[in-house]
């Protein structure tokens, strides 16, 4: 279940930021969706609204923050996902997928569940924790995509003219790690000093993997659609998703391919630093 529900938000998110806009899918933020009675459309999603189905839904639908209302007359041929309310489903609906709730409710039995020693509720807990990880991250990516495009550019760019060197870097800016934190904790000041280098590293590791992700987004979108009009929003949004759906990848190989990304990303920071003292 933790697989097939992460997998299927992180297809429908890329889908809606990558998809052109003739295509029959809809989404909003912050408003009310209604599929009327004999409208078709294939996807939906909405963040911080309400969906309500009296139609035909080819795919699936899925409700961020907001309920989703399934009418007599409601069709979803996928399945139907809402995180944070409540699915209302009329007894004429039909639903072909799963249905998947996570709210306050669902989060008390899953953690009642993982009390008992249930692997099902710590299956659920797990999911909605890195949910809220993905969300500070794409949160941090959209601020930075938006206020400060240029530095973000400039690290994708290291990356992209430097791969070999940014990934040695990273690596053994990695192996430094526990070293440089014992060198520290021989000190008093180095005690002090250690938390403010934690928050730096972890900084430094999410902004790389920011923009590891734009580079990524960059070359999904230009090889999907030629002559695309450059945005680092979409492009960095699009990175994350489908770094974010790979990490699910079982056997450990999503998790290495996140370590990969990161790994590329702190050594594409600390080449743009380099060359920005350099330069100065």
């Amino acid at each position: 279940m933790r697989f097939k529900l992460t997998a299927i938000i992180a297809i429908t998110f890329i889908m809606f930021l990558s998809l052109p806009v003739e295509a029959k899918n809809i989404f909003k933020l912050g408003h009310d969706i209604t599929i009327a009675e004999g409208q078709k459309v294939d996807n939906v999603v909405a963040v911080g609204g309400q969906i309500t189905v009296n139609g035909l839904v080819e795919q699936n639908v899925l409700a961020v923050a907001g309920s989703v209302v399934l009418t007599n007359k409601a069709v979803v041929r996928g399945k139907v996902i809402v995180i944070g309310g409540v699915v209302a489903k009329g007894s004429g609906s039909m639903i072909f997928g799963d249905i998947t709730e996570i709210n306050s409710s669902t989060l008390s039995s899953s953690i009642a569940s993982a009390l008992r020693g249930e692997s099902e509720g710590w299956s659920l807990i797990l999911n909605v924790i890195s949910l809220c990880f993905f969300a500070i991250i794409l949160i941090i990516a959209l601020i930075m995509a938006l206020l400060i495009p240029r530095s973000l550019a400039a690290i994708a760019d290291a990356i992209q003219t430097n791969k070999i060197k940014s990934f040695l870097w990273g690596f053994l800016a990695t192996l430094m790690i526990v070293p440089f934190f014992m060198l520290l904790a021989i000190s008093i000041i180095g005690i002090f000093l250690m938390p403010l280098a934690f928050t730096a590293l972890l900084l430094a590791a999410i902004i790389g993997f920011i923009a590891f992700s734009s580079l990524l987004g960059n070359f999904i979108i230009t090889k999907l659609f030629q002559g695309h009009k450059k945005s680092m929003v979409k492009e960095t949004l699009v990175g994350l998703g489908l770094l974010w759906l790979l990490g699910w990848i079982p056997f450990y190989i999503g998790t290495l391919i996140k370590v990969f990304a990161i790994t590329f990303g702190l050594g594409g920071v600390l080449l743009t630093l380099s060359r920005r003292k350099t330069s100065h």
